[in-house]
């Protein structure tokens, strides 16, 4: 499912769940129940609200627990990847990276890992860990518990396959979606939810500077910045502003004290206890 397929059918069902206590409120409105309707009218875009705010807000964990943000104290920080590799750019992340000695955790596509299975190699060669971000970036919005197996498995698979032995347990749904089955079932099959405490929005090309600038908005410690190395399928998206961009995040982060850990560390740091 796409992106735009998914909010179609989340923008029908909230509709049709503001239905019934529209229509109550009306009839209520007429017999002089006017308080009474007004309070129906409000229960319903309530509930209308919450079944919105449940898939649009990644972090609020209606659907189930995501870990988006490690220990506000301390002084770590996660850097992650979403939806690679994709040459260039994946290379020119990985030079920087080695350049700056900083690990991070990139989010693979299946699809893009079968195409780049060398790039793949590489990252785990050199100290990042790879994670699973599903087969073909398909939306789980309204997923069953069984889709969301099969792109757990194949991923996992394209992942070893391309080299990474040991890949993360770690899952980022697509847009951070996930419906209650399709969570339940990541994480009986071992896996973390996997979230970010704030976007960047590179996938935009809003410029280098405003990369930097929002990033720097989000450089704490504990926090997941989320940035993207690649895109699905075939559209010749650019991501050369979030390679420009990436030293100067490293240099602003450090410049505060910060230092990149990988996800898995800063979840082990959050489960061992935060430091005072």
């Amino acid at each position: 499912m796409t992106k735009k397929e998914a909010l179609c059918v989340l923008g029908s069902l909230a509709g049709t769940a503001l239905l019934p206590s529209a229509g109550l409120s009306h009839v209520l409105w007429h017999r002089g129940r006017r308080g009474l309707a007004a309070a129906t009218l409000a229960a319903g875009f309530g509930a209308d609200g919450l079944l919105l705010s449940a898939f649009l807000i990644p972090n609020l964990p209606l659907t189930g627990r995501m870990f988006f943000r490690g220990c506000r104290t301390g002084g770590s920080i996660a850097l992650t990847f979403d939806d690679g590799p994709r040459q260039p750019f994946t290379g020119q992340i990985l030079d920087v990276l080695k350049q700056e000695e900083a690990r991070a955790t990139f989010f693979v596509l299946g699809e893009n890992a079968m195409r780049s299975p060398e790039t793949v190699k590489r990252m785990a060669a050199e100290g990042h860990r790879v994670a699973n971000h599903g087969m073909d970036h398909d939306i789980l919005m309204w997923a069953s518990a069984g889709a969301a197996r099969m792109q757990l498995q194949l991923t996992d698979q394209a992942l070893r396959e391309a080299g990474a032995d040991d890949p993360a347990p770690l899952f980022r749904p697509p847009h951070g979606w996930l419906s209650p089955l399709a969570h339940r079932a990541v994480t009986a099959a071992g896996y973390t939810v996997v979230g970010w405490t704030k976007g960047v929005w590179d996938t935009a090309s809003p410029g280098v500077e405003q990369i930097v600038s929002r990033t720097a908005e989000v450089l704490e410690p504990g926090s997941i910045l989320l940035l993207h190395d690649g895109w699905r399928g075939s559209r010749a998206e650019d991501r050369s502003q979030t390679v420009a961009a990436l030293p100067r995040i490293i240099s602003q982060a450090r410049a505060r004290g910060l230092a990149f850990v990988t996800v898995e560390e800063l979840i082990k740091q959050a489960e061992g206890g935060c430091p005072a």
